[in-house]
């Protein structure tokens, strides 16, 4: 698109996706910005004034072309960090937790005092802890800042003083008109100038922004002057509001310049928000307004609070038991010393004369000393491995087969890896239903029509009653006038452009040469059936050879039309390009402002696919040698060129010369129109190709002389063909809709044979087409109805409820409605009533079929009353206060006296093995709650469908409930129901409106009843209510731990408000799968991932935690025991060597790979025994009894280790191989050797899951002690303990090795013997409240509800 008359695409960037456009130079610059992007600084670019928190931004820019424009205005900063702010604020952050900052005041305390041991076993530690830790958050933070750079960095068009520039998207200022393509992204919140679509349109979809994968509308402001691009910067000013979180309102004005002063209202039709993508429209124009951090999206990005996992309270409250034990240690040891001090040294006269005084620097030198001794009660490393485990484990869900989906080629994607364990510990699941639970795909199912019920028959209406089939020749005036309102009144947009350039486009077609001669293959009489009523669902008469087939383009080059793909060619090779893809004309819609040059590579013999509805059409169809075509007449209904994927035709032609396919422009992955095929004349089409033959010859080949039925067989192959044709021409024209239902009716009714071919400046086109042919008028030629669209009423969640009004061909205004019945049937005149009670009857039918309903009206509207409507809606329009309450005003006067049509029931299709997921969770004690917008019916049908309701389970309704008397009443009667039916499942099913009531008036008292029911079913909600309802749960005194799970942006508040949030890549968008915690495919995987990632998670951090606290106590026990032998004396057993690397080499590995490969079962028993995973829920492996028993095994450890040790240098100590006695040395290192086997053999000990590589890493950890003490024992250093030689003498001594196998089988034998009898005996785990204490507690529980 050429606006400065040269080839526009040799200097036009576009704004591409994220990491899809070619890289330019000055894009791979990585250098960290040292100012934050939260820029307000607006003043230094264009006039932006905020009084009364209103803006004004010059159209253009600022007009001094002096000043230079300010830079970084439009930067998307997601880091934490700085370089500057980097160090201290993420030592601030580590040194928040327990165990860091106690290590830190223990190493400043062993620097500034005499320590027992050397300063750097504590300070070692701590810094390598601290810089694991912040080398992972600062590369987490560095790919931030990557992918903000790309993003920032991106090339974008802007327009300023009428001259095209090529800018960096963080250079974009408030006022900068800037330039979007097709299928490109918007750099910021812009308002909509100008238009390449003739009507002023620009299609959209916001998936990146609000989660809605559906087309949607914007317009130019209306009655906006039409000025050259070079005059675009003086056109006004915008004066808007303050940017706000809200993404469907935006109030502002533009003030024209010039002598007329105009003012245009603007609205949220008018505005591209960041994050929406510009679709089906060639070219746009915005002015900025929004831009960077302050834009809408980022502003509703804003970090959410962090989650932390409720296995982090028990590691707490671990921490300050080792603490309290810890600082009760010390205290106890330095009173003994004081009274060894005072009562026993003085009468070891060898000792000396004892001090007389004693100071406050001596106490605090005792003191502090036995506290730097037992530091190492604290596992400074657990949080590191706790990290690392976490880490690791993520990538295993995201690598496993189980949890990708093929189709899509989308894996299981970890957003926040601390929560893995939670994974284990749901309580309560709040989902949503459509797209969750069920596919979000429409299907047309019934309808009630004037009273009368339908069923959807593909191509017919079959009356419920007398169960004849009726097609759209034998429509009445109801309901001809029921699907002509069905068909018109919506949104659903044609992305295959209109039907008349698709016309166009086949009337260029050159001719095509003939793939064989001869007289055309004819029907045989088997291939034609007698009809039946069922004929048009269970048989197809073969007529295919009598179908256009399309030349598809190719990127390697062919006679081809231009089509659109999803998959970019290059990518795929000739012999391997069978990718299944739907293809459409490319339709480029052009305003006549927009003048613009030839695009390159333009081929002539190109065109789009063409598609006629007309019944003459002619037929191409010529010789091999390119002969002469023969004009035919045979009746053509829907005649069109298509295939269905690139692997359904063979493209054998080369093109000549060697011409390489065409580069149209820079384009994003997959992007329609990428690339361009250059010309190539017809040479040899393929041989398998086949051609429609001509209609006279056809018209013979029906006309068989032994035939005698041939009229009525003629019209069954006639509406057959018709019949595939409709399908196929719907295929074709692609619509796209606001929402799913809105395209399942449209669908249905070109089905029916009301094709909508599209809307041509607000000209609504509907073409008549029977599929099955009138035996009274065959060949009749299709009529075309058309109705001048005037206004939309567009359908929000207040309103619930859309119309559109329309002007006929004879000049009647109509309006149209069709929304919820609850909102529709109260508009309905009073001459409608009993219509009224008859299709709320059947929509009550439809929804206890689980079908979605919606009620369809209309009226005539007076010309007083609408030019009544017109003046009043412009006044709306134009106030800049309450515009929008003012505007629904408005719609309701004209929404009113409505005459009842009908209503129709959409089915949406559960999800895949959605039923055996919700059974299998709720037997694993998950209590499931489905919270959704529709109607209590519809929902509860589906509830019951996929085994969310048990079908046994009693069912309590509370609807229309008003204040909390009455929600009291109802939760009083459901409480006696639940207690006294004991066994009995329960399920509550509540609408939006008594939820209301219950959250405002009694929501602890509906928690409390709530939580007792098998089943919750709430219906008519709100995203707000949503999340409201998590967070009431959230608040219980049981503390549930809750998980939400859903597919689009009206569940993201439910996601993060709960403890684990769950999101589905579906078709409402990615927004859900972004700011959940784990997203993927599809609802049936959420089994895998609770029940066997979730259990498996939670067994491993139990088993970590447990371990690291109990290794910690075996090595600090020995001290403790060791200082009743040394006067207490404040004296290290052990070398610093060793409490240097004790936590960091000997004892990390093992632990470590076990903590990410531990299966207590395999994968296949966890999803057949779903009642395995209550094993973990509420953390039970972190109770007080687990945690008591693995402290009472390290005491018993330590003392054994000790007291072997101590016996043996007691007795006899000539243990050494040259009959000498050992040193002290010896006797810690011995200790130590011991220490370092036991704990590792323990560990072994209590994993279920063995593999080579465990093992390998337990020798691997016991061999480190030794090389690394070996090393260390030879080299004389002197720096703390001398321990020169002694290891050495200790391996060739063979009393010390019997010695450490006696040691550790006296250690680990009682571990053995009880895990041994656990499993003879099948002996249970540990109960917190035993029977009696149950019943108690049971028993508190029945009396104090309030009956």
């Amino acid at each position: 698109m050429n606006f400065f008359g040269h080839d526009h695409l040799s200097g036009f960037r576009r704004i591409d996706r994220i990491g899809s456009y070619p890289t330019a130079a000055w894009a791979d610059q990585e250098s960290f910005h040292l100012k934050d992007a939260f820029l307000w600084n607006w003043h230094k670019g264009s006039r932006v004034s905020t009084g009364n928190d209103w803006l004004q931004i010059q159209i253009g820019g600022p007009q001094d072309v002096k000043k230079k424009r300010p830079k970084g205005q439009n930067r998307i900063k997601s880091t934490k960090y700085t370089l500057i702010t980097f160090l201290p604020q993420n030592l601030l952050e580590q040194f928040r937790r327990i165990a860091n900052f106690y290590f830190l005041v223990m190493t400043i305390i062993s620097l500034l005092i005499d320590s027992p041991v050397s300063p750097m076993t504590s300070l070692l530690p701590l810094v390598f802890v601290i810089a694991v830790t912040a080398a992972k958050q600062g590369y987490e933070d560095v790919l931030r800042y990557r992918t903000d750079n790309v993003v920032n960095s991106s090339p974008v068009t802007v327009i300023r003083d009428g001259k095209e520039a090529i800018i960096k998207s963080e250079d974009v200022i408030p006022g900068d008109l800037v330039v979007v393509e097709r299928d490109c992204d918007v750099p910021c919140d812009l308002v909509l100038l100008r238009s390449t679509d003739p009507h002023g349109k620009c299609f959209i979809t916001t998936a990146n922004l609000d989660g809605e994968s559906n087309l949607k509308t914007l317009m130019v402001p209306r009655d906006l002057p039409t000025v050259d691009l070079q005059e675009m910067h003086k056109l006004g000013m915008i004066e808007c509001e303050s940017p706000t979180t809200d993404l469907y309102s935006f109030n502002g004005k533009i003030e024209l310049k010039g002598g007329e002063g105009r003012i245009l209202p603007l609205s949220t039709e008018n505005v591209l928000l960041r994050g929406s993508r510009v679709k089906n429209t060639e070219c746009v124009i915005g002015c900025a307004v929004y831009t960077g951090m302050i834009s809408k999206l980022q502003l509703n990005s804003r970090l959410t609070r962090n989650k932390n996992a409720s296995s982090e309270i028990y590691i707490n409250r671990f921490l300050i038991v080792i603490l309290v034990a810890l600082i009760a240690i010390v205290t106890l040891l330095y009173f003994l010393k004081r009274y060894n001090e005072l009562f026993v040294i003085p009468k070891l006269t060898y000792l000396g004369d004892a001090t007389d005084s004693y100071s406050v620097k001596q106490f605090l030198q005792d003191y502090l000393s036995f506290l730097i001794l037992f530091n190492y009660l604290i596992p400074i490393s657990l949080y590191v491995t706790i990290e690392l485990q976490r880490v690791i484990g993520s990538w295993f869900m995201e690598w496993d087969i189980e949890l990708y989906e093929k189709e899509t080629d989308q894996p299981c994607v970890v957003n926040t890896s601390n929560l893995n364990e939670e994974l284990g510990q749901i309580n309560i699941l709040f989902s949503d239903k459509t797209g969750t639970l069920t596919k979000n795909e429409m299907n047309f199912q019934q309808c009630s029509i004037a009273g009368n019920k339908f069923l959807f028959r593909t191509t017919r209406l079959e009356d419920e009653e007398t169960k004849v089939l009726l097609d759209i020749n034998n429509f009445n005036a109801n309901q001809r006038v029921f699907f002509q309102a069905l068909s018109i009144c919506h949104t659903v947009q044609v992305a295959s452009g209109s039907l008349e350039e698709a016309d166009a486009g086949s009337t260029k077609r050159e001719p095509v040469a003939a793939i064989k001669t001869g007289p055309p293959e004819m029907y045989s009489i088997s291939d034609i059936t007698e009809e039946s009523h069922n004929a048009s669902q269970q048989s197809e008469l073969n007529v295919s050879h009598t179908i256009d087939n399309s030349v598809s383009a190719h990127p390697n080059g062919s006679n081809s039309t231009a089509t659109s793909s999803d998959v970019n060619p290059l990518l795929v090779s000739d012999d391997s390009y069978g990718v299944e893809r739907r293809k459409r004309p490319v339709v480029v819609k052009r305003s006549p402002n927009f003048a613009r040059s030839n695009r390159m590579h333009n081929p002539p013999n190109a065109s789009a696919t063409g598609i006629d509805l007309n019944v003459n059409q002619t037929d191409l169809n010529g010789a091999l040698n390119g002969g002469e075509t023969t004009p035919n007449f045979r009746p053509i209904s829907l005649q069109f060129r298509r295939s269905t994927s690139e692997k359904d035709l063979q493209q054998s032609w080369e093109p000549q010369n060697g011409q390489a396919p065409g580069h149209r422009r820079a384009h994003s992955y997959g992007a329609p129109n990428a690339y361009l095929t250059s010309p190539i004349a017809a040479s040899s089409p393929p041989t398998n190709v086949l051609f429609r033959s001509t209609s006279t010859t056809s018209r013979e080949s029906y006309a068989a002389p032994t035939f005698t039925r041939q009229p009525t067989i003629l019209m069954r192959a006639e509406s057959q063909r018709r019949k595939n044709e409709i399908r196929d021409f719907i295929f074709t024209l692609d619509y796209q809709a606001s929402s799913p239902d809105e395209k399942a009716l449209v669908e249905a009714c070109a089905n029916l044979g009301m094709v909508y071919t599209g809307d041509d400046d607000e000209t609504l086109r509907v073409r008549i087409v029977p599929p099955h042919m009138d035996y009274k008028r065959p060949f009749a030629k299709p009529k075309e109805e058309t109705f001048q669209r005037l206004h939309v009423l567009e359908f929000t969640s207040d309103r619930k409820r859309m119309s559109v009004i329309v002007k006929d061909t004879e000049g009647r205004r109509w309006i149209y409605t069709k929304g919820a019945e609850s909102y529709v049937f109260p508009l309905c005149a009073n001459s409608s009533a009993d219509l009224v009670s008859k299709t709320d009857s059947h929509i009550s039918d439809f929804a206890r079929l689980g079908l979605r309903t919606l009620a369809i009206a209309r009226r005539l509207i007076p010309e007083e009353e609408y030019q009544d409507f017109l003046v009043e809606l412009a006044q709306a329009n134009s106030s800049l206060e309450n515009r929008k309450q003012l505007s629904e005003e408005c719609y309701a006067k004209i929404e009113s006296n409505l005459d009842l049509l009908g209503a129709t029931a959409v089915e949406d299709a559960l999800q895949d093995d959605v039923a055996d997921t919700l059974v299998s969770l709720q037997a694993a004690g998950i209590k499931i709650w489905v919270l959704t917008g529709d109607k209590v019916e519809t929902a509860l049908n589906i509830a019951l469908s996929c085994g969310h309701i048990p079908p046994d389970a009693k069912k309590y309704f509370i609807i229309d409930c008003k204040n909390r008397e009455e929600m009291l009443l109802h939760l009083n009667a459901l409480d006696r129901e639940i207690i006294f039916g004991i066994g009995q499942e329960c399920a509550l099913l509540i609408d939006g409106k008594s939820l209301g009531v219950a959250l405002a008036e009694a929501s602890s008292e509906f928690r409390d009843v709530a939580v007792k029911c098998t089943a919750v079913l709430c219906c008519r909600l709100s995203p707000l209510q949503k999340s409201e309802v998590v967070s009431l749960i959230k608040s219980s005194n049981e503390n549930y731990n809750t998980a939400s799970i859903g597919d689009g942006a009206n569940d993201v508040s439910m996601i993060q408000e709960a403890h684990v949030g769950i999101g589905i890549m579906g078709r409402e968008g990615r927004q859900a799968a972004r700011c959940a915690d784990f997203a993927f495919a599809k609802f049936c995987m959420l089994k895998r991932l609770l029940l066997v990632h979730g259990h498996y998670h939670s067994v491993r951090l139990s088993l970590l935690v447990l371990y690291f606290f109990y290794k910690n106590i075996v090595f600090m026990g020995i001290m403790f025991l060791f200082q009743f032998h040394t006067l207490f004396s404040s004296s290290s057993v052990y070398d610093s060597l060793f409490l240097t690397l004790y936590n960091v080499i000997y004892t990390s590995l093992p632990i470590l790979f076990i903590a990410i490969s531990e299966k207590p079962y395999t994968e296949d028993k966890l999803m057949r025994t779903p009642q395995l995973y209550k094993k973990n829920t509420d953390n039970k492996q972190l109770h007080w009894p687990y945690f008591l028993m693995w402290v009472l095994f390290a005491v018993y450890h330590s003392v054994i280790i000790f007291y072997f040790g101590f016996c043996l240098f007691s007795f006899n100590n000539v243990i050494l191989n040259y009959g000498q006695t050992v040193a002290f040395s010896c006797f810690g290192t011995l200790l130590m050797w011991t220490v370092v086997v036991v704990v590792n053999l323990k560990l072994w000990l209590e994993s279920m899951y063995l593999s080579y590589w465990y093992i390998f890493t337990i020798i691997i950890s016991i061999l480190g002690f030794m090389i690394t003490t070996v090393i260390y024992n030879v080299i004389n250093l002197d720096y703390d303990t001398d321990i020169y030689w002694a290891y050495n003498n200790l391996l060739a001594s063979l009393p010390v090795w019997l010695w450490i196998l006696l040691t550790c089988v006296a250690c680990l034998v009682p571990d053995y013997t009880i895990r041994m009898l656990r499993r003879a005996l099948n002996i249970k785990s540990f109960s917190i409240f035993p029977g009696k204490q149950r019943k108690l507690k049971m028993r508190e529980k029945f009396e104090s509800t309030y009956l």
